[in-house]
């Protein structure tokens, strides 16, 4: 089976864990590039950097729920853990398979 097309999947942006997407500092250093705001999408635990999780569920700050699809806002400074999950991987039908539940609760309290 053909996975969705990721703006129809969302899985992968959503966690119930605070470490959820690992940001390096050359993960951090691109994500204030252009204006951003690295600061503001950045959870520090110790000397370590995340994406920050919001929201009910859980997902991460960058993703806007839109229409039934899933954009990630911050697409061109993701930090290289989302650069490197590649749609249709074993990693991606891992997600989809453990949060696919979540993704559509949403969609339904959304619509």
């Amino acid at each position: 089976m053909v996975p969705a097309e990721c703006t129809r999947c969302g899985s992968c942006c959503f966690s119930e864990s605070d470490r959820h997407a690992r940001v390096t500092g050359d993960d951090y250093e691109r994500l204030g590039e252009d204006g951003g705001d690295a600061e503001r999408l950045v959870l520090w635990i110790g000397n370590q950097a995340f994406l920050r999780i919001t929201g009910a569920p859980g997902r991460c700050v960058g993703l806007l729920v839109e229409g039934g699809r899933f954009l990630c806002t911050i697409y061109a400074s993701r930090p290289a853990v989302c650069r490197d999950l590649e749609r249709g991987s074993p990693g991606c039908a891992g997600e989809r398979a453990a949060k696919d539940a979540r993704v559509q609760q949403l969609l339904i309290r959304l619509a």
